[in-house]
């Protein structure tokens, strides 16, 4: 058996990454936090994440901001937006970033654990 697959967290509510370490359970991808846009950058190239959490909100809505750096760097990486609350503005500058997935908080476990199995299946692991 190979080494765990891994997700990556920037910028979400700590009760959101408890809820994906919930939905991903023993079995799932190891879920990494990152706390700067640094180390997320050195995550993304260095570790080889299966997918990218990404927190937005009204005051972080500027972490939408590293979506072009990702598809620069690795275009196929599924990146997944956990928005704060429920807005049209911050879901359509989401989506014109091509992500894969657009979560509101607070995050549903059986939404999650069926996202967690597709990230999975699409990197095949």
């Amino acid at each position: 058996m190979g080494p765990r697959a891994e997700v990556l967290v920037f910028g979400c509510h700590e009760d959101d990454v408890a809820a994906l370490r919930n939905a991903a359970g023993r079995r799932g991808p190891l879920v990494l936090t990152a706390l700067t846009v640094p180390e997320f950058t050195q995550h993304v190239i260095a570790r080889r994440p299966v997918a990218v959490f990404l927190g937005a909100g009204r005051s972080t809505h500027a972490h939408l901001d590293v979506i072009p750096v990702l598809r620069a760097v690795r275009a196929e990486l599924p990146v997944i937006v956990v928005a704060e609350e429920d807005s049209l503005e911050l879901q359509r500058r989401a989506r014109e970033n091509s992500i894969f997935y657009y979560l509101v908080h607070p995050l549903n476990q059986g939404e999650v654990r069926a996202l967690l199995k597709n990230v999975m299946r699409r990197a095949r692991l």
